[in-house]
Formats: C-alpha cells, structure tokens, sequence
C-alpha cells in the first residue's frame, strides 16, 4: 500500500496537468491551430544567443571532470554571476558564500522548507496561490496557512495579523503572482516588513520571508521592489528556467543578503539539505553555462508584447481581471461561480484549455498562461468572444 498521505494527495485534482494532458490529446484528434492551449506556463521563447554562445563554450572546454560531481553548494563561477546579478538589481551585498545553486526553484523551495521547519511550523501562503505550496510545505511536516489577497490582489494585512501564531516560522511571497500576474509593491513589502519586525519583538522570534521570484525580470511597466530593503529575514529563490526559457533543465538557486542575520548557519543547513533531500547538487553542465554567460539580464518586451495582445482580446470579450504587472499569467473572473464547469464543461468545448481557480484556492477564476506562441493569441480572439456570449444569451 502506498502512503496515506500520497494517497490523499491523489485524489487531490491537478487541473493544470489535466488540462495540459488534455491540450495534447486534442492536438492528435485535431489540427492545432484549432486548439488553444493555455493551460501550463511552459516558456514561449528559445533561451537567448548568449546562453547558446555559453554552451558551446562550456561543451568544447577540456575541463576534467566536466560532468562529474561538483560541490554540494554549486560551482563558484555561478553563484558569484547570481551575485553579482542580485546586487546590481537590488543594490544589496551579496556574496557567492551565501547562494546555493539548486534544482529550479521547486527544488530551492524544499531546500528552504527542510532547511527551517519543525514539525508542525506554519507557512502563510496568500491565497490565491501555487498549489504545489502544499505539497512542499508537507514533505516537511509544516502546516500551511492560506491568507487571501484583498479583491485586488493586493496584501490583507490584517489578515495576517490575525494569521501569525506562536509556530508561523515563514511567509511566502510569490512576485510576479502566479497566478494572477500582479507585482506586490514597495509599500506592501515595507508595510510587511515592519509587521514582522513588531513580531519578532513581541515572540522573541523571527519569521523568514520566502520571496519566491521564478518571473522575477519578467516585469512590465512597473518598477520592480525591493524585500531587501523591506526586511532582514528575506530568502531569496531564483530561477533561469522561465526567464532564459530553460525550464526542462531545471536550475535555481537561494541567495541570502550579506545583512541577513545567521547567514552562515543557514547556508550551511541549505547545502545540507540539497544534499540530503537526494537533489545532491544542480545540474552541473547548466551551472557552468550559467558561470559563462556574459549577462544574465533578459529583454521581457516579447512577453509584454504577448500580455497586451490577450489583455484586449479578453477585455474586449467582456472578461473582467486584473492587469498582469509581470509573469506570464492572467487571472480573470469567470462568467459563472462554478469555475471548473466552465473551463472543463464549456471553454473545453470551444477548444480552449485554461486552468479553474480553484486550483490555486480562488473559486470562481480562470487562469490563463500566455506563454504560447503569438498566433495562437491572435487567433483566439472570435473563441473568446463566442465564449462570453455563450454566457450573455
């Protein structure tokens, strides 16, 4: 018998693989161009020249042992271009002592997870959120506390307040908000950073804040924050998997600011548990490359130019939403309260594949990723709007 607790996870629906599974089914039934599968945020565009120039770079290098194991904490090379990278962005110390190269950020997020938690520690996660939140938090004996976003998406504060307890050892702070696309401001991070603060005097005790940051450059009209500058107690999870669109070769990494307090201490219970939880250390020929790249700066126009296109297609069809700040997701109200009968009773049969709210603990939502080809957005605006009508008769 397997698990209770993989049992019950079980029969918990993955609607995004569902969907995702679905997309590629009908694209055997059907011509794809028919299909339109927005249902997973898979990266629409080839890593840049740079990451190819780096590659071959690294591939007709001599170096021995290329390909064997390497340090549990990652190759310095790697971890002193993220920090490099990191400083010059938030204007902050970092060294590479204090970044741990992980497996994407899924694989940082445990690291951290193992890293921090007791047995029944709660973790606040704003609601909605990215479902495998739980899983991970779970692997490790937490207890999730889901907090939900006011109506605009932005940070309930006094829910919180009402949230923190004696055991909430972290908070996780998604920005750009998969899946609503928003950006949490400064004066979100500042205003949460002193509630934290005001905590950690009155329990004798600090709450981590995991920033979770896998679209991190993917920003579009709005000036990014800074949580460096908001609050001391910041763990940093970064990932090149969507930005140099290289998701499948999975590598991440955790930075620590050279301001955060025990940072010695808690890099090294990261290395530890990147070794232990059998991720061992990231993939090595990826870190190389990422050692070699001449920047790791990306130009996120083509991703703005993909948000516009589907933001006035569906504002034109009559979906109301919240405007995607960064990422690549949008959020919008479904027609019905009933999310899952609409993307899988009806959008489904228009041969539209999006993902119900639900899925991320906002009922009565759909999540759309536009991370797919531009023609595909452009063709899908007659489908959209025979949707809403479909509504409006």
């Amino acid at each position: 018998m397997i698990s209770s607790k993989v049992a019950t996870a079980l029969d918990n629906h993955s609607w995004i693989r569902t969907m995702f599974q679905e997309g590629k089914r009908l694209k055997i039934q059907f011509e794809e161009k028919e299909i339109f599968d927005f249902s997973i945020g898979n990266p629409a565009l080839n890593p840049p020249k740079d990451f190819y120039d780096a590659m071959n770079q690294v591939i007709e290098s001599p170096v021995k042992g290329k390909h064997g194991y390497g340090d549990y904490q990652g190759i310095f090379a790697a971890r002193q271009k993220i920090a490099f990278y990191l400083q010059e962005r938030f204007s902050v110390d970092f060294t590479p002592n204090h970044i741990v190269m992980t497996v994407g950020a899924a694989g940082a997020m445990n690291v951290v997870l193992k890293s921090i938690l007791n047995e029944q520690d709660e973790v606040i996660v704003l609601s909605p959120y990215f479902l495998e939140y739980e899983g991970y938090i779970q692997n490790f004996n937490g207890k999730i506390v889901p907090v939900s976003l006011n109506n605009d998406f932005s940070i309930n504060f006094e829910s919180i307040k009402q949230a923190l307890s004696k055991t909430t050892k972290a908070i996780i702070l998604n920005s750009p908000h998969n899946p609503t696309g928003i950006i949490h401001t400064q004066q979100e991070l500042n205003e949460l950073g002193k509630l934290l603060d005001d905590y950690e005097h009155t329990f004798n005790q600090a709450i981590y804040v995991i920033y979770d940051t896998p679209y991190e450059q993917l920003i579009f009209d709005s000036v990014y924050s800074n949580p460096f500058s908001a609050y001391k107690h910041i763990i940093f999870i970064g990932s090149f998997s969507k930005e140099l669109g290289i998701s499948g070769e999975r590598i991440g990494y955790i930075a620590l600011s050279s301001d955060t307090p025990n940072k010695e201490t808690l890099t090294s219970a990261l290395v530890y548990c990147n070794r232990i939880l059998g991720f061992i250390h990231a993939p090595m020929l990826m870190q190389r490359i990422i050692g070699e790249m001449v920047t790791l700066k990306i130009d996120p126009s083509p991703y703005k130019v993909r948000k516009d296109l589907i933001v006035s297609i569906l504002r034109g069809a009559g979906f109301e939403f919240i405007d995607p700040q960064g990422g690549f997701f949008v959020f919008p109200k479904a027609p019905i309260e009933d999310d899952i009968e609409f993307c899988v009773e009806v959008a489904k049969k228009f041969k539209v594949l999006t993902v119900p709210g639900s899925q991320f603990g906002r009922r009565g939502y759909f999540r759309l990723s536009y991370s797919v080809p531009l023609e595909q957005i452009q063709n899908s605006k007659e489908v959209f709007h025979a949707i809403y009508k479909h509504f409006s008769n």
